[in-house]
């Protein structure tokens, strides 16, 4: 039995929490794994907050100063294509969207919402209800419908309630580039451990409400791949001018620029969503670092810790990854850890070495010995 006959089988057989936490699988370090991608570089998934990720989305724009929907949306599209390419879920075909029964899993695993066909005719008009992310979930529909019908189609959303939102397509005669693989520019380690008994932890309090739309502790989530917010930032980068809002106190290794800027921007939303959600941490030793990103990270697939040192007798840190989600999402994070716990703003350092992701975090300004 195949991959794709074993998931086919499995999702007639089994309640919606079992199929859920099938697919997504807690790892060793930090991350979730998608075992439905037989791909490895492309299982790794964040397990977000659809309210936290809206938080952050806005954060994001308001620091870079630019409306991000519709090149969230492309990434979303070139995304999917990619992500199609793989085995795991069968592929949409015909336009009765109600016999994609792979897409309909696979949305329903993600957190994503459900969807149905309204209209179809020279425009085709799809209903998505409860919608995990407007641009997102527009992005994946459009892209399902140009497989399911093998034609290139333009597209627009209206959405005036998060309960649902109208995709309307029309064909279109352009010929875009097959999507390439997208590559993040650090080192994840290879072939992690599952958790093993901590997977039921990472589970607590699941709740299934609906088809596409499944809570953890009262909080609706999703998973969101890597690989798409890797296209969303390469989406970005041509049109940024700079940080116009929040702050800068960030340093990464990369060697362009405007990634940089990203970064910062990505960077700064987590500190601040984070220090908003008023999260208590308290950190005696140096150690006590690796709990705090396990609850703070691992829990979310954003990664793990590898080691913590200490830099200073002011609260400096070296924290150093065995596998990093994204570095800004991660790096913004423990900054606000870093800043929950010491009452004071600090700054943040990020190398990447052949090893490990190493983030450094100081006091923002020298503090007199």
């Amino acid at each position: 039995m195949g991959l794709f006959d074993f998931f086919s089988f499995f999702a007639r057989n089994v309640p919606p929490d079992e199929l859920l936490t099938s697919r997504w699988t807690p790892i060793s370090d930090g991350t979730f794994t998608d075992i439905a991608r037989d791909y490895d570089p492309y299982k790794l998934a964040w397990r977000v907050g659809v309210g936290a990720f809206e938080s952050w989305f806005q954060g994001l724009e308001q620091r870079l100063g630019q409306s991000l929907g519709r090149r969230l949306a492309h990434a979303a599209v070139e995304y999917e294509e990619h992500m199609m390419s793989f085995a795991g879920y069968a592929l949409p075909s015909g336009r009765d969207s109600s016999t994609w029964s792979g897409t309909g899993q696979d949305w329903q695993t993600r957190g994503l919402g459900r969807y149905e066909l309204l209209d179809d005719g020279e425009e085709t008009r799809i209903l998505v209800d409860r919608p995990a992310s407007g641009p997102i979930c527009s992005g994946l529909i459009a892209a399902s419908w140009e497989k399911a019908t093998g034609k290139r189609h333009r597209f627009v959303w209206s959405q005036t309630s998060k309960e649902a939102l109208v995709v309307t397509l029309t064909p279109d005669n352009s010929q875009p580039p097959v999507p390439k693989p997208r590559r993040q520019d650090w080192r994840d380690e290879e072939f992690p451990a599952p958790m093993g008994e901590l997977v039921e932890e990472m589970w607590t309090d699941l709740r299934v409400d609906s088809s596409g739309d499944w809570s953890i502790m009262n909080e609706r989530r999703m998973f969101l791949h890597r690989d798409l917010i890797l296209r969303f930032e390469d989406y970005c980068l041509p049109y940024l001018e700079g940080i116009q809002q929040g702050r800068d106190d960030y340093s990464w290794s990369n060697s362009d620029p405007q990634r940089e800027i990203w970064w910062t921007a990505a960077a700064d939303s987590m500190r601040e969503s984070f220090i908003e959600s008023n999260h208590h941490i308290f950190i005696s030793k140096p150690e006590d670092w690796i709990q705090v990103a396990r609850r703070h990270l691992s829990q979310h697939g954003l990664g793990a810790l590898l080691s913590a040192t200490s830099l200073d007798a002011n609260g400096g840190i070296e924290l150093k990854f065995r596998t990093a989600f994204h570095p800004a999402l991660s790096g913004g994070v423990l900054l606000g850890c870093w800043e929950r716990a010491y009452g004071r703003n600090g700054r943040l350092e990020c190398d990447f070495s052949a090893q490990a992701v190493a983030l450094r975090i100081r006091p923002s300004r020298a503090i007199a010995d």
